[in-house]
């Protein structure tokens, strides 16, 4: 089916020859939500015969047909091969594994893992923890070697304390120290939050200024009352959460059948973290790049909060540093500096389950503040942007141009003759879709020069249309003023610079618990601060380019400006570039995660994962219609974009939906939270899914009450493990997922990347046994009961077993579980019987 538009739709307006045709026929054949104002593709990426016939071995085919056998799936999936009415009875019973499964044929092989130590004696990195983004580019030195590039996201609390006490954690370290989170039977909030307990302190009652599961470590009065024992503890707990941050860089080494190991003598492995680096080559510098450098007053220690990125054509890695809120404060002034009144907070995140602690595991799931509880904390400043690293030398640039927010990915486009493009996602609700053009054109897509024209350009926002158009708007002091529009969004709030103080707050319906101000007030108290009637206030007039001032001083209007002071307006707006996009027109999205240029036309491919709301905000409902919580559509969808006259720089573009999360029965795509993507040798789309490790497997009663029921918080439970699809860009099938792979239990599969021969792909397991911890002989499979819709809307009960725990990738009970990067190939016994 196909969801009603205007009969003025501008598609045919913006290129009537180009949008005449629909890619997803075969998603329609099949009842599936057809994609919307969409185009064809070319029909192979493959330079010749012979590549294409040697494609044609591996994926998929050329027209999208999956060259495997599917796995089984908890749930109707729209391609099923079976009969409608046998949905019922072949889905009685799910055996959910702790695994990577894989169809039959295929084989997966670890390449690195948490608490490896790869190197020669002398010169040994130990790997982090929780892998994300993965890339490959060849060594430059005749070698046939390969850097293999790997983000580290975070630290799940559970299995990383785990590993430790179990004698199993990296060699030659001892036990961090203690920690845990219990509930308080004092507090009313007691079941939300609990109380932390550190190397045997347990934080104080309502008297103290260390309540719940946070401790204050502001330095000052309240970090100095705390014991010694605590404080020192606090930094040791800090400083080894973030080492296990940042990225690794390592040299591999490709076998003939595809494979890929560690070269485990090699001298040049590198390990980047947030306040330190090991393996760097001397003299490599870390620097900021771009119009913010000239505010920060000194050079970047290293990176962490590493979520997505991208290989460059010119062999370096882009790395993105998204939730740093979770490990320093995020919020400026209008002058740049840190807002004064943030407390800096260090603890951790225990789970809740409908509002309530558990009790029986009190080790955090996660940390807070991790850069908070060092003896010299961080400055968030420095965080919240796209790094681009050297793997040859370990050199690092952090370019300022891209802004600075919650960035999940970056993705190039970059072609000889056009300006450099860098798309990009911030996941957050209510976050914006992004791109960046430089100044100047692209001359050889493989020069490394090409780093410089990521110091100069201009940073837009999207602006989406009902209608299916768009506009990228200029993040620029000259950029009007927009009135924000929280009415469309279903928190009935959007954040926005509070002014004078610094900081965001949120406006709208104040009747509601989320905004503080209504859009009125806020554009008076704007008007005032920028010296001008609202409706001629400019983005820099949000800024104070000469440093801070009060009410009473004269405003600075944006017309005196020299180069300079408009310069250093530039470099504040990007230092707070989500709010700013809220001012000017930027639509707030469905907490886009990963963005992919589609390697034949140029299109972008773009993962949201989540039109649901919270206190960051929510959709625009007329971009994302099913931001209504009411069916199982809620929880993402991929959307395409194709920018006017195939030009990387142009200000308009137009958009449609290529596929829908959800239910099968409701014209959904039979999976939950698309993620990462990834385009194979053929130009099919590759997704992995991204559902909360406290959602998945949970029991689903479709119970209104308890969050069960399609729109609801723990819904996306019936989809089981996080998974992998392909979906065909063109051919008979076009936008239907194919299911390939599942994870582990309470894992993600990130970071998936093909090499260019197409043989292998890459891809990363994070946080496996997040919730559940280690699996050991003694620990009994959960039967679970789930209610799941078959293809033609009716309802079956599935009795459905659940690993508690996991043990990946040993599968050993009893071994820790540890995050680790895998490869994926043809099986030999499957190579030979070709």
């Amino acid at each position: 089916m196909t969801d009603p538009r205007p009969e003025s739709s501008p598609t045919a307006a913006t290129d009537r020859r180009t949008f005449l045709k629909y890619v997803g026929a075969g998603a329609a054949a099949l009842g599936l939500a057809q994609p919307e104002a969409l185009f064809p593709l070319a029909t192979t990426a493959a330079s010749s015969d012979a590549d294409r016939a040697a494609l044609d071995g591996a994926w998929t085919t050329r027209d999208g047909l999956a060259r495997w056998t599917p796995i089984d799936y908890p749930v109707p999936l729209p391609g099923a091969d079976w009969p409608l009415a046998e949905d019922a009875t072949r889905l009685a019973r799910y055996a959910v594994q702790d695994a990577l499964v894989l169809p039959d044929g295929w084989r997966h092989d670890v390449v690195a893992e948490w608490g490896a130590h790869y190197g020669a004696d002398g010169h040994r990195v130990r790997f982090g923890y929780n892998c994300d983004y993965t890339g490959l580019t060849p060594v430059n030195d005749g070698s046939g070697d390969f850097w293999l590039f790997v983000n580290h996201e975070y630290v799940s609390t559970r299995p990383w304390y785990a590993a430790y006490r179990a004698g199993r954690g990296p060699a030659g370290e001892t036990v961090p120290p203690a920690m845990t989170v219990t509930v308080d039977p004092d507090e009313p909030l007691r079941y939300k939050y609990g109380r932390v307990t550190i190397d045997g302190w347990r934080g104080g009652g309502a008297e103290s200024n260390h309540r719940g599961n946070r401790v204050d470590v502001t330095p000052g009065a309240a970090r100095d009352a705390l014991p010694a024992n605590v404080r020192k503890a606090i930094h040791e707990i800090c400083d080894r959460g973030l080492r296990e941050m940042g990225v690794s860089v390592l040299r591999v080494r490709r076998t003939e059948d595809g494979r890929f190991h560690v070269v485990d003598d090699a001298r040049d492995h590198k390990r980047i973290w947030s306040h330190g680096q090991t393996g760097r080559v001397a003299g490599a510098d870390f620097r900021f790049t771009g119009p913010t450098a000239p505010l920060l007053d000194a050079a970047p220690l290293g990176t962490f909060a590493n979520c997505s990125g991208a290989t460059t054509p010119w062999g370096t890695f882009l790395t993105c540093e998204e939730n740093i809120h979770h490990t320093v404060p995020e919020r400026v002034t209008p002058d740049g500096q840190m807002l004064p009144m943030q407390k800096r907070l260090f603890g951790g995140r225990q789970e809740r389950v409908n509002g309530f602690l558990e009790d029986d595991d009190p080790t955090p799931v996660q940390f807070n503040g991790l850069g908070n509880g060092l003896d010299a904390p961080l400055d968030g400043r420095h965080y919240g942007w796209v790094c681009e690293v050297d793997p040859a030398t370990g050199a690092m640039q952090k370019h300022t141009g891209l802004g600075r927010f919650r960035h999940e990915n970056v993705t190039l486009r970059c072609e000889a003759g056009k300006h450099l493009t860098a798309y990009m996602g911030e996941d957050r609700r209510g976050g914006h879709v992004w791109k960046f053009v430089s100044a100047e054109v692209v001359r050889d897509p493989a020069d490394p020069k090409n780093s410089q024209l990521l110091t100069r350009g201009t940073l837009y926002a999207a602006r989406f249309a009902p209608d299916h158009t768009g506009t990228w708007v200029p993040l620029t002091p000259e950029t009007p003023l927009r009135r924000p529009e929280p009415e469309h969004c279903p928190s009935h709030h959007i954040h926005v610079p509070a002014r004078w103080v610094g900081g965001t707050v949120g406006v709208g319906d104040t009747d509601r618990d989320e905004p503080q101000l209504e859009v009125d007030t806020w554009t008076e108290i704007i008007s005032h601060f920028a010296g001008r009637p609202f409706d001629r206030a400019q983005l820099g007039d949000l800024v104070w380019p000469d440093g801070p001032r009060t009410p009473k001083e004269p405003v600075t209007k944006m017309a005196d400006d020299d180069n300079d002071r408009r310069a250093r307006r530039q470099g504040l707006l990007l230092l707070d570039a989500s709010v700013m996009a809220n001012c000017c027109g930027g639509t707030p999205t469905a907490r886009p995660e990963d963005l992919e240029v589609h390697p034949e036309d140029g299109s972008v491919f773009i993962a949201f994962t989540d039109a649901s709301e919270s206190g960051d905000g929510s959709p625009d409902r007329r971009i994302f219609p099913d931001a209504d919580y009411r069916n199982s559509r809620q929880y993402g969808a991929v959307y395409r974009i194709v920018e006017r006259d195939d030009d990387p720089a142009s200000t308009t573009f137009t958009w449609g939906r290529f596929a829908r999360s959800g239910e099968t029965a409701e014209q959904g795509g039979g999976f939950a939270c698309a993620d990462n993507l990834v385009f194979d040798p053929h130009g099919h789309l590759w997704m992995v899914t991204d559902i909360s490790t406290s959602v998945q497997n949970f029991p689903t009663a479709r119970d209104e009450v308890d969050g069960t029921a399609p729109g609801g918080k723990y819904f996306p439970g019936v989809f089981g493990n996080n998974a992998m699809f392909m979906l065909p860009t063109r051919g008979p099938r076009a936008g239907v997922p194919h299911i390939f792979a599942l994870g582990p239990m309470d894992c993600e599969l990130t970071g998936p990347t093909f090499t260019d021969d197409g043989r292998t792909l890459i891809v990363a397991v994070q946080h496996p046994g997040e919730q559940g911890g280690t699996r050991t002989a003694d620990t009994a499979d959960e039967t679970q009961t789930h209610v799941v819709h078959d293809r033609a809307g009716r309802p079956f009960e599935q009795t459905r077993t659940v690993p508690q725990g996991s043990n990946f990738p040993s599968g050993d009970a009893g071994e820790p579980p540890r995050p680790a990067v895998m490869c994926i190939t043809r099986a030999a016994a499957d190579d030979a019987r070709a």
